[in-house]
């Protein structure tokens, strides 16, 4: 009997509490909190907008609208004003949205991502589709595109979004949309190192100048100046431009703050290669050696190297560029160039024929040398 009488006691105390939640609303938000409980929506839909009006200083009203209504219809545009309204009036203000207390702040911080990341891993899936089906590319990436231009409504503060749009659209071909959305990216986070070093990827697949990408590449190595990736980047687009120097700059900056081997070996590598075409033959020759060192597969490092090596041989060859004239000091540059075109057929044997053109040249003027 007493067990009995304490339930039903605490019953008759919730219930007195929901009445008073309820009594603490207007007429037409309790309406409307009634129509959700019974899942008429129509009806919230109804009412909201007058609770709205009738409690213009209650930011929980636009945010159970924007959930309850505008979500649900997938209004994501309507969804973001009113959490946008309720974030005007009163963020700090703790609401009861579900059952959950929480400031207004966060509830919309919470709704956002819950919906964004919806949106966005609903375009991912799309995107994935692809692998499987690659007959219908175009379908799945316009599929994607809506998704990911609903998670950019949701949450267009984002700039992954407008990142992938930009990616989405370059499979598209369609140029244009592509720029456009990575620059967007790039406003809205301009210290973020991934918008920028994108953009300077993207830009420069849509066929723009080094002059236009190399902004984003420079910024992105402002933001990570470690990122080999990003320096490799940048100083093939000083390159380019014919600003050789400053490319070689980038690369020794690149290199000291690398520790990967296979990576060092490629910067060393592209170093080489700058330096050989600027005739710095050696200082191309350093680079090239130290490229073959930690990558012994290398064979262009080691082919990189006989070049280097046969330009000092015609410098001294010829005596020209500071060189004094020296058939001897030729002729050791040249046999140095002839052993390592010889590792390189022995590296990369299919193309040994080819190797062996290059090698009779080196001997032809080391031949010559050598009747001087």
């Amino acid at each position: 009997m007493f067990d009995w009488f304490r339930t039903k006691l605490k019953f008759k105390v919730l219930t007195a509490v929901g009445l008073f939640l309820f009594a603490c609303s207007s007429q037409e938000y309790t309406t409307a909190k009634l129509a959700i409980q019974q899942s008429e929506w129509s009806k919230a839909d109804e009412w909201l907008p007058k609770a709205m009006a009738v409690e213009p200083d209650n930011p929980e009203i636009p945010i159970v609208y924007a959930i309850e209504v505008h979500a649900r219809n997938k209004d994501w545009k309507e969804m973001y004003d009113m959490f946008q309204k309720a974030i005007s009036i009163d963020p700090n203000k703790k609401v009861e949205i579900r059952t959950v207390f929480l400031p207004v702040s966060e509830q919309v911080n919470n709704y956002t991502q819950f919906y964004w990341a919806e949106q966005f891993n609903k375009g991912v899936e799309k995107f994935k589709e692809i692998q499987s089906d690659p007959d219908n590319k175009n379908k799945y990436l316009n599929e994607a595109i809506t998704y990911f231009t609903n998670a950019s409504i949701i949450n267009p503060k984002d700039p992954q979004t407008y990142t992938t749009l930009s990616k989405c659209y370059l499979d598209l071909d369609d140029k244009e949309k592509a720029i456009g959305f990575i620059k967007i990216a790039v406003e809205k986070d301009p210290e973020s190192f991934s918008s920028n070093f994108t953009a300077g990827q993207i830009l420069l697949r849509c066929g723009l100048g080094s002059e236009a990408v190399i902004p984003y590449y420079k910024k992105a190595v402002q933001i990570e100046p470690s990122n080999s990736n990003a320096l490799r980047e940048l100083a093939s687009m000083y390159y380019d431009i014919g600003e050789k120097e400053q490319s070689i700059k980038v690369f020794n900056d690149a290199l000291k703050n690398e520790q990967d081997k296979i990576i060092k070996a490629d910067l060393f590598f592209n170093l080489g290669v700058i330096h050989n075409q600027m005739e710095n033959y050696e200082e191309a020759e350093k680079a090239f050696d130290e490229a073959y060192y930690l990558n012994e597969d290398d064979f262009e490092a080691a082919l990189g190297m006989a070049s280097s090596y046969e330009g000092l041989g015609d410098k001294y060859f010829n005596g020209t560029d500071g060189f004094t004239k020296d058939f001897e000091l030729a002729v050791r540059w040249y046999r140095k160039a002839e052993k390592k075109i010889k590792d390189v057929k022995s590296i990369d044997f299919e193309n040994e024929s080819e190797y062996q053109r290059q090698l009779e040249l080196i001997r032809y003027k080391r031949d010559i040398a050598e009747q001087n």
